[in-house]
């Protein structure tokens, strides 16, 4: 099964994402145990993408595919911005980075994801969740 949602990118956007997966869980019977984290990481992508990809410019648009497949949630996430480099991004458990505001996400997101992988120069995040 496929969904599909499109946004422009404002981060109050990030409330609609949340209904959207939540009706996807209702919808498909999923159990209610994996939402919060695959939410997690699923709004920190978004973020990523609205503020870093498409610099919250409100003419951008950010889609969201989510795939439901035998036990297993892939979500991918494709901005407009310019993509990025995962070598040019700092580590955000080093010492001089440990205070910084920013700089966590792709940290977090792969903590709760299963699997993470770049697309498209990192205009597109692919994020895979179990269900077992």
């Amino acid at each position: 099964m496929k969904y599909l949602l499109v946004i422009s990118s404002s981060l109050i956007n990030i409330s609609k994402v949340r209904l959207f997966l939540e009706e996807i869980f209702v919808e498909s019977c999923l159990n209610q145990s994996y939402f919060n984290r695959i939410f997690l990481g699923l709004s920190e992508a978004l973020t990523n993408s609205i503020v870093h990809g498409n610099r919250q410019c409100s003419t951008k648009n950010v889609s969201i595919e989510v795939f439901l497949l035998q036990n297993e949630l892939v979500i991918e996430i494709t901005d407009e911005g310019e993509g990025f480099s995962l070598d040019s991004l700092p580590d955000p458990t080093c010492l001089e980075n440990i205070k910084n505001e920013n700089g966590r996400g792709i940290f977090l997101i792969r903590h709760y994801a299963d699997d993470l992988s770049f697309l498209e120069g990192g205009r597109r995040v692919r994020m895979k969740y179990k269900l077992n």
